[in-house]
């Protein structure tokens, strides 16, 4: 193994100045504003590269680094690095989800709750001049099911904090079994579908969860329900979403996320059902900012500069 300064680190995205002070005495690069066309002459030399979400690490970026060890991203999700291609090459992958777990946690409380309540559409409706009192009636999160499917860092803790209001806490995970305690219940993915009145997804995105929620997967859950989406954009199928809410079968959705977030690259379809979400007042759409706090960017840094350092 390389001593500590033996490594090249290269940091591509902002990252908070913790992370600096836990590697203290490595070699590290800081651009976080380089561009797509400068990062190839940086790369030649780098045996540790951190990133976020700037750049869809492909096998051709991989290959530009030759003494690449390890990929580093400072968040949870890993779907913008070809994480097989690293590990054919010998490449470790790591990433943070500690780091985030409590802030995702929290909005999808507070944009549930939002939706449960009104809380959005009844403000908008009052800056528009209207008093409506019984139209804003409410349901209270105690009296419902919650389905969490993913129950990694986030869906663990999203259940922690749920158990206060009362709630039938469910939960689903393809990969983890066992896991139940005394608040939440481990199900099959069809027992969360049939007793849900609320679902909420908590995923990576990969071959099985993109696109998972369809017109089948709805179809598949026999009464109207509220859903949530957190994890990423490419897992909820967008044209069948606008199809139920229009059609009543889902009662409201809090988006975190969307298939593109480069609004300024929407084609046609894209910018329509954008309109569509927006005009409807059963929707919260929120700009992948579930993992983004004060807090939260100190401790990704933190968590991930850490299991660098034990790596080195």
């Amino acid at each position: 193994m390389r001593e500590r300064s033996d490594h090249m680190i290269l940091v591509i995205d902002e990252v908070h100045k913790v992370f600096f002070e836990k590697l203290e005495g490595s070699t590290i690069n800081y651009y976080p504003n380089i561009t797509v066309e400068e990062l190839p002459g940086v790369l030649a030399d780098v045996t540790i590269l951190v990133l976020r979400s700037k750049l869809k690490l492909n096998k051709r970026w991989i290959d530009l680094a030759p003494k690449l060890q390890v990929i580093g991203r400072l968040g949870s999700g890993m779907d913008n690095i070809d994480v097989d291609y690293a590990k054919q090459k010998g490449i470790t992958c790591l990433n943070a989800p500690e780091g985030n777990k409590n802030a995702v946690a929290e909005q999808t409380i507070g944009v549930l709750l939002s939706l449960l309540t009104n809380i959005v559409k009844s403000n908008n409706e009052i800056t528009q001049g209207n008093w409506l009192r019984k139209e804003n009636q409410g349901l209270e999160l105690k009296n419902l099911t919650v389905g969490i499917i993913g129950y990694g860092n986030v869906g663990k803790e999203l259940a922690n904090k749920l158990r206060v209001f009362g709630c039938d806490l469910i939960a689903y995970d393809k990969y983890l079994k066992n896991f139940g305690n005394d608040f939440v219940r481990e199900v099959m993915l069809e027992e969360l579908q049939q007793k849900s009145d609320v679902i909420t997804l908590h995923v990576p995105l990969n071959e099985s969860s993109k696109n998972m929620v369809n017109q089948d997967f709805i179809d598949s859950v026999p009464k109207p329900f509220y859903l949530l989406n957190f994890s990423r954009g490419q897992v909820v199928n967008i044209s069948d979403l606008i199809s139920n809410l229009k059609g009543g079968k889902i009662l409201g959705a809090g988006l975190d996320v969307l298939p593109n977030e480069n609004l300024s690259s929407y084609n046609e379809k894209e910018k329509t059902e954008l309109e569509l979400l927006n005009q409807n007042n059963k929707v919260i759409l929120t700009p992948h900012t579930g993992g983004l706090t004060k807090v939260s960017f100190k401790l990704l840094a933190e968590v991930l500069a850490k299991k660098i350092s034990a790596y080195i």
